[in-house]
């Protein structure tokens, strides 16, 4: 095995030309991950992200382990959690994705990004009812924070749910009256029908 890896080790410095990434996208997609694994593999954001990877590729098992090894690396890290809730999302797996999201609160339970975060990707993949519940979680942790009240009111627009962005608009509006940079993000909320801003 190490003699394997050892003769690799050239091939990991080098690029790939175009036609290597003409092929089938699952399969690039989990030889990508195998690749940026070696090259670093022990960051649990990026073990997160390798195993969505890997799951979208149809290698659950790979991805699973990476799932395990990033909790391994950061266990109280909300937003290693929040990733891995997102590569279920992404795999249609619900009941994954929620356990990922209960053990980001139950284990970095004042990560008020995260979780406001979290609750985006929530609301982005039509699980209303539970993004809800994650931002009101979120804001309680700091009425004052603005930004996280305009991010979800932004998530709320771009699923058409007018009166929770109107919600978190007016929360954000009472957080901090005197701040024009957040009227001017929810302006460019409404204008951009809540897209992600450039």
């Amino acid at each position: 095995m190490l003699a394997c890896w050892l003769l690799a080790l050239p091939l990991l410095s080098q690029g790939l030309d175009e036609a290597a990434f003409r092929g089938d996208a699952r399969h690039l997609a989990a030889a990508c991950a195998d690749r940026a694994r070696l090259l670093r593999p022990k960051d649990a954001k990026l073990l997160a992200e390798y195993g969505r990877a890997f799951l979208v590729a149809g290698e659950r098992a790979k991805a699973e382990e990476c799932f395990q090894l990033a909790r391994i690396e950061s266990p109280r890290d909300g937003d290693v959690h929040r990733l891995i809730a997102v590569a279920w999302l992404r795999g249609g797996q619900r009941t994954e994705a929620l356990k990922a999201i209960a053990d980001m609160q139950s284990l970095d339970p004042k990560a008020k990004n995260a979780f406001t975060r979290a609750a985006v990707n929530l609301q982005d993949f039509g699980l209303a009812k539970e993004a809800d519940s994650l931002m009101e979680r979120a804001w309680i942790l700091d009425p004052s924070d603005w930004q996280n009240c305009i991010l979800f009111g932004r998530a709320a627009l771009r699923k058409a749910r007018r009166d929770a962005a109107g919600k978190w608009f007016a929360r954000a509006s009472q957080a901090k009256p005197q701040e024009e940079r957040m009227w001017n993000a929810i302006a460019l909320a409404y204008a951009d029908s809540g897209a992600e801003p450039n």
